[in-house]
Protein backbone atom coordinates (compact mmCIF):
# COMPACT_ATOMS: atom_id res chain seq x y z
CA UNK A 1 0.00 0.00 0.00
CA UNK A 2 0.98 3.33 -0.80
CA UNK A 3 0.07 6.76 0.57
CA UNK A 4 -2.07 8.76 -2.01
CA UNK A 5 -0.35 11.30 -1.50
CA UNK A 6 3.13 10.14 -1.89
CA UNK A 7 1.83 8.50 -5.01
CA UNK A 8 1.00 12.05 -6.23
CA UNK A 9 4.53 13.38 -5.29
CA UNK A 10 5.95 10.48 -6.67
CA UNK A 11 4.29 10.98 -9.98
CA UNK A 12 5.24 14.70 -9.61
CA UNK A 13 8.93 13.69 -9.44
CA UNK A 14 9.18 11.20 -12.20
CA UNK A 15 7.33 13.48 -14.74
CA UNK A 16 9.98 15.86 -14.05
CA UNK A 17 12.80 13.81 -14.24
CA UNK A 18 11.59 13.05 -17.48
CA UNK A 19 11.18 16.49 -18.57
CA UNK A 20 15.10 16.72 -17.06
CA UNK A 21 15.84 13.66 -19.15
CA UNK A 22 14.10 15.14 -22.75
CA UNK A 23 14.66 18.49 -22.65
CA UNK A 24 18.54 18.53 -22.90
CA UNK A 25 18.04 15.27 -26.06
CA UNK A 26 15.73 18.12 -27.70
CA UNK A 27 17.91 21.01 -27.42
CA UNK A 28 20.87 19.24 -28.54
CA UNK A 29 19.28 17.59 -31.42
CA UNK A 30 16.79 20.52 -32.49
CA UNK A 31 17.30 23.41 -30.57
CA UNK A 32 15.74 24.98 -27.94
CA UNK A 33 11.93 23.37 -27.25
CA UNK A 34 10.18 27.04 -26.53
CA UNK A 35 11.21 30.31 -28.60
CA UNK A 36 11.49 33.41 -26.24
CA UNK A 37 8.61 34.78 -27.83
CA UNK A 38 6.93 31.42 -26.87
CA UNK A 39 7.39 31.60 -23.20
CA UNK A 40 4.71 33.36 -21.86
CA UNK A 41 1.84 32.21 -23.99
CA UNK A 42 3.15 28.34 -22.96
CA UNK A 43 3.48 29.48 -18.60
CA UNK A 44 0.26 31.24 -18.75
CA UNK A 45 -1.59 28.20 -20.58
CA UNK A 46 0.13 26.15 -18.15
CA UNK A 47 -0.63 28.26 -14.74
CA UNK A 48 -4.27 28.45 -15.95
CA UNK A 49 -4.91 24.39 -16.89
CA UNK A 50 -3.68 23.69 -13.80
CA UNK A 51 -6.15 26.01 -12.09
CA UNK A 52 -9.01 25.30 -13.78
CA UNK A 53 -8.37 21.22 -12.78
CA UNK A 54 -7.32 21.66 -9.65
CA UNK A 55 -10.26 23.87 -8.86
CA UNK A 56 -12.27 21.00 -10.54
CA UNK A 57 -11.34 18.40 -8.51
CA UNK A 58 -12.24 20.40 -5.26
CA UNK A 59 -15.61 20.02 -6.24
CA UNK A 60 -18.23 17.48 -5.10
CA UNK A 61 -18.94 16.69 -8.94
CA UNK A 62 -19.26 13.51 -10.27
CA UNK A 63 -16.12 12.01 -11.97
CA UNK A 64 -14.33 14.96 -11.87
CA UNK A 65 -14.18 16.25 -7.70
CA UNK A 66 -11.85 13.72 -5.37
CA UNK A 67 -13.82 15.21 -2.25
CA UNK A 68 -15.96 12.34 -2.56
CA UNK A 69 -13.56 9.67 -3.31
CA UNK A 70 -11.83 11.11 0.09
CA UNK A 71 -14.87 10.65 1.82
CA UNK A 72 -15.86 7.53 0.90
CA UNK A 73 -12.26 6.05 1.66
CA UNK A 74 -12.88 2.68 3.47
CA UNK A 75 -11.35 2.85 7.36
CA UNK A 76 -8.29 0.89 8.77
CA UNK A 77 -7.56 0.14 11.92
CA UNK A 78 -4.19 1.03 11.72
CA UNK A 79 -1.53 2.79 8.94
CA UNK A 80 -0.44 -0.16 6.73
CA UNK A 81 3.92 -0.82 5.68
CA UNK A 82 4.71 0.93 2.33
CA UNK A 83 7.69 2.43 0.57
CA UNK A 84 8.41 5.81 1.66
CA UNK A 85 8.88 8.75 -0.90
CA UNK A 86 12.75 9.31 0.29
CA UNK A 87 13.77 5.65 -0.28
CA UNK A 88 11.47 5.21 -3.58
CA UNK A 89 11.01 8.80 -5.28
CA UNK A 90 10.71 8.03 -8.75
CA UNK A 91 7.76 5.46 -10.37
CA UNK A 92 10.31 3.29 -12.84
CA UNK A 93 7.21 2.28 -15.33
CA UNK A 94 5.66 5.80 -15.65
CA UNK A 95 9.85 7.03 -16.04
CA UNK A 96 9.76 4.14 -18.89
CA UNK A 97 6.18 5.17 -20.35
CA UNK A 98 6.28 8.69 -20.22
CA UNK A 99 9.78 9.23 -21.04
CA UNK A 100 9.89 7.08 -23.95
CA UNK A 101 6.26 9.16 -25.16
CA UNK A 102 7.90 12.32 -24.47
CA UNK A 103 11.20 11.40 -26.34
CA UNK A 104 9.94 10.42 -29.13
CA UNK A 105 7.59 12.73 -29.92
CA UNK A 106 10.15 15.80 -29.16
CA UNK A 107 12.31 14.70 -32.02
CA UNK A 108 10.05 13.00 -34.73
CA UNK A 109 7.17 15.48 -34.19
CA UNK A 110 7.84 18.93 -31.88
CA UNK A 111 10.19 19.62 -30.21
CA UNK A 112 7.80 21.88 -27.46
CA UNK A 113 6.60 18.35 -26.88
CA UNK A 114 9.69 17.66 -24.33
CA UNK A 115 7.69 19.74 -22.02
CA UNK A 116 4.20 18.17 -21.98
CA UNK A 117 5.05 16.08 -19.16
CA UNK A 118 4.64 19.41 -17.18
CA UNK A 119 0.86 19.78 -17.62
CA UNK A 120 0.14 15.96 -15.75
CA UNK A 121 3.07 16.90 -13.15
CA UNK A 122 1.26 19.97 -11.98
CA UNK A 123 -2.52 18.43 -12.33
CA UNK A 124 -0.62 15.71 -10.10
CA UNK A 125 1.12 18.40 -7.90
CA UNK A 126 -2.74 20.26 -7.01
CA UNK A 127 -4.50 16.37 -6.55
CA UNK A 128 -1.69 15.79 -3.75
CA UNK A 129 -2.50 19.42 -2.28
CA UNK A 130 -5.91 18.63 -1.94
CA UNK A 131 -4.89 15.28 -0.37
CA UNK A 132 -2.64 16.76 2.01
CA UNK A 133 -5.59 19.97 2.70
CA UNK A 134 -8.44 17.37 3.28
CA UNK A 135 -6.44 15.00 5.30
CA UNK A 136 -5.11 18.14 7.94
CA UNK A 137 -9.06 19.08 8.07
CA UNK A 138 -10.12 15.61 8.50
CA UNK A 139 -7.28 14.16 10.78
CA UNK A 140 -7.33 11.10 8.49
CA UNK A 141 -4.69 9.57 6.59
CA UNK A 142 -5.44 8.19 2.45
CA UNK A 143 -3.76 5.36 1.51
CA UNK A 144 -4.14 3.33 -2.23
CA UNK A 145 -3.92 -0.48 -3.25
CA UNK A 146 -6.01 -1.71 -0.11
CA UNK A 147 -8.18 -4.02 -2.82
CA UNK A 148 -5.11 -5.78 -5.00
CA UNK A 149 -7.55 -6.19 -7.80
CA UNK A 150 -9.08 -2.50 -8.03
CA UNK A 151 -5.50 -0.24 -6.31
CA UNK A 152 -7.15 2.82 -7.18
CA UNK A 153 -9.83 2.66 -4.52
CA UNK A 154 -8.73 4.55 -1.68
CA UNK A 155 -8.32 3.67 2.03
CA UNK A 156 -8.30 5.97 5.50
CA UNK A 157 -6.56 5.41 8.83
CA UNK A 158 -6.71 8.16 11.71
CA UNK A 159 -4.25 10.00 12.17
CA UNK A 160 -5.06 11.33 15.43
CA UNK A 161 -4.69 7.87 16.58
CA UNK A 162 -1.54 7.11 15.16
CA UNK A 163 0.36 9.88 16.88
CA UNK A 164 -0.84 8.83 20.00
CA UNK A 165 0.19 5.36 19.16
CA UNK A 166 3.43 6.29 18.22
CA UNK A 167 3.75 8.31 22.01
CA UNK A 168 2.71 5.57 23.57
CA UNK A 169 5.35 2.91 21.75
CA UNK A 170 8.20 5.81 22.08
Amino acid sequence: MDRYVHHELRSVITASAVVAVCVPITVSVHGGPVSSTGVPLFVAALIAFVALCTLAQATRIKWIGRVPDFESAVPLDRPPAGPSLLRHPLNPWLFAVMGAGTLGAALAWDRMAALFPLWPALVWLGQAGLAADWERRTGRTLWRGHDPERPWLLSATDSNRQRWTARVTN
